[in-house]
């Protein structure tokens, strides 16, 4: 059996990524790159339909909780999902939210 830090830790990531999920706007602009297009923050905004300071805090909870990536080039900043396994976790909480109908 692991030791009860390694527990912690692993608990405190899977509650900080899950935490990302709780909040509307968050999965909107999570869903939104799910095509795997990049998007900078005003299209993410405009998606979520929220004012784009709004959309920063968002944007900078998620980059912190590892679900997306920034690509800065030259003044713009594009995001996009850290890989096909937030897709993934999407897909599957959809699938929950329409099976228990939560």
């Amino acid at each position: 059996m692991p030791p009860l830090r390694n527990q912690s830790k692993a608990g405190l990531n899977l509650a900080t990524a899950a935490a990302q999920f709780a909040v509307p706007a968050r999965v909107e602009i999570l869903l939104a790159l799910t095509d795997g297009e990049k998007r900078t923050a005003g299209e993410l905004a405009a998606i979520a339909e929220i004012s784009p300071s709004t959309a920063s805090g968002h944007l900078s909870g998620l980059l912190d909780s590892g679900l997306l990536t920034l690509e800065r080039r030259g003044q713009r900043r594009f995001y996009r999902l850290a890989g096909p396994q937030v897709k993934t976790a999407l897909d599957s909480l959809r699938s929950l939210a329409e099976f228990g109908r939560v």
